[in-house]
């Protein structure tokens, strides 16, 4: 007769392995210097996800709701139940207490790269965590108060693919976010930090294997393996209040908070759906004060995200500036404050325009008038270090894009931010006339000075070229006013904008492309 069948260790399932069922430890574990253990997960199920097609039901579909105790009993067994399910009603919070939680608390399939599920997530807030949506979906696990602060990744590295992913973070990915920092945080004390926290070595490794899918021919699923086990820690740890101060997680959100752009293009969807809690990671206890440091900068980062995605969707950051004190008082920074606060201010002063643009509030003259003045304030105030080393010969709108080098890349994006916000002062401007003789002619110079804006935020892109987030910024001028814009030789400049920082950066621009291809009438 055979003998019994040899029990799969935890780690082995989870990744699909075969294991060998050798006790204390299977000979894969002992291999991967990985803990060893059998029976402590619970089982798991979660609706299968296709990538290409969704499993849809009617308006009027019936669900029925699970009792609040199921026992599964194994059919192979003596007949008697397996480890019972813990009520959720009874799980025990980090003060030790009993945590109430919702009956169905369920996570988002919009959360898996890749998904075309187009629910709108709410947004995360820490003593009510609960996002509502049709989907049949698993349960959060348990509150955690922070990640396993015991967790001590082998070092050296001993996976050359981890190692790989390791480098590239550093080399790519982390330009993306050190471009106002002149610490370098992420490509330098972030991969440090990872050391000891699962999370957070799971979430660069995802970002760094779908830049490496975007821009190579990287396996996608290695993106995917990543990605959801560093959500399996963080979802459930964004339910407590205290993670707020933590680093770690901060640093993991923020970095698959880019991630998540990545997948999905500049036009035609809800990236807001996309958020895990960034927005309150910056609404938590701010340090917004010019010394550099790891938290003030995934703040900052964390801000170029929210403000990428208002002007995506054209709407209003969803922070309160003033409860930041990020804009309570523009004034001169001085000498002393150096070149990534002036960049950081002008970052700030497109978001806050971003407010009066989108924002539900009248948009008055005053106002503007107020906003106009700081936008000039800061380009005639700041240092003359933001001046470019290189500029090209002076070409107009459509001859070719100008060549505008900078030395840093935070001059470049300061300088970018502030051209921004000066177009969308140009745009949503109240004073403009509606009826007149002079309609036509004012507003035809305010579309040619809206024209010149985009003109020069893109040659600002392509000459520094080296700096990521320079490039992402053209994409969404192009994206905002690309349709003013009419003839082919231009448009055809634009598009060429679009494509370069597709393929060096791997930033996804094709659903932007085809938008303006159809709205310009090429082929």
């Amino acid at each position: 007769m055979p003998g019994p069948k040899s029990q799969c260790c935890d780690p082995c399932r989870v990744l699909h392995h075969k294991c060998d069922g050798v006790l204390p430890q299977c000979g894969r574990c002992v291999r991967t210097g990985r803990e060893c253990t059998r029976g402590k997960k619970e089982t798991k199920f979660r609706q299968a996800k296709g990538r290409t097609t969704r499993t849809k039901f009617p308006s009027n579909q019936v669900w029925l709701r699970p009792p609040p105790r199921v026992d599964f009993v194994l059919e192979s067994g003596s007949g008697q139940p397996d480890t019972p399910i813990q009520r959720t009603s009874d799980v025990e919070s980090p003060a030790g207490s009993s945590h109430s939680h919702p009956e169905s608390i369920p996570i988002p399939e919009r959360l898996s790269p890749g998904s075309s599920y187009t629910t709108t997530l709410p947004q995360y807030g820490f003593s009510n965590h609960q996002v509502h949506t049709s989907s049949v979906v698993s349960p959060i696990p348990p509150v955690v108060s922070s990640p396993e602060r015991s967790y001590q990744r082998p070092w050296p590295l001993r996976d050359p693919q981890e190692a790989h992913l390791l480098q590239h973070f550093v080399d790519k990915i982390a330009p993306f976010f050190d471009c106002t920092d002149r610490q370098q945080h992420f490509a330098i004390h972030i991969p440090y930090r990872a050391r000891r926290c699962e999370t957070l070595f799971n979430a660069i490794l995802a970002m760094s294997a779908r830049h490496l899918n975007r821009t190579t021919n990287f396996d996608p699923f290695v993106s995917d393996h990543y990605y959801q086990a560093c959500l399996e820690k963080l979802i459930p740890a964004l339910d407590d209040h205290s993670v707020t101060m933590d680093d770690d997680l901060l640093s993991a959100t923020v970095i698959l908070r880019l991630l998540e752009e990545f997948d999905v293009p500049l036009a035609g969807s809800d990236i807001r759906g996309h958020s895990f809690g960034t927005k309150a990671f910056i609404r938590g206890p701010s340090m917004m004060t010019t010394t550099p440091s790891l938290r003030q900068a995934v703040y900052w980062s964390g801000l170029r995200q929210e403000i990428y995605n208002a002007l995506s969707l054209h709407q209003a950051p969803d922070i309160d500036l003033r409860s930041l004190n990020l804009n309570s008082h523009f004034s001169s920074l001085g000498p002393d404050a150096g070149d990534c606060a002036w960049a950081n201010q002008a970052i700030t002063h497109c978001a806050d325009v971003l407010v009066f643009c989108f924002g539900e509030g009248p948009r008055s003259g005053a106002v503007h008038a107020e906003l106009k003045a700081h936008n000039q304030q800061w380009s005639e105030t700041r240092p003359d270090s933001f001046d470019p080393y290189f500029v090209g010969e002076e070409v107009e709108v459509g001859v070719k894009l100008p060549d505008i080098r900078y030395g840093c890349p935070w001059h470049a994006i300061g300088n970018q931010y502030i051209d921004l916000a000066q177009i969308l002062l140009s745009v949503y401007d109240p004073t403009l006339p509606t009826v007149g003789p002079l309609r036509r002619r004012l507003i035809q110079e305010a579309d040619d000075l809206i024209r010149r804006g985009v003109w020069t935020v893109c040659g600002a892109s392509l000459s520094n070229a080296s700096v990521p987030p320079a490039m992402v910024v053209g994409c969404m001028a192009i994206h905002l006013w690309g349709d003013r814009f009419t003839d082919p030789h231009e448009q055809e400049l634009l598009i060429q904008v679009l494509i370069q920082t597709d393929t060096l950066h791997g930033w996804p621009t094709h659903a932007l492309q085809r938008q303006l291809r159809e709205t310009w009438g090429m082929r």
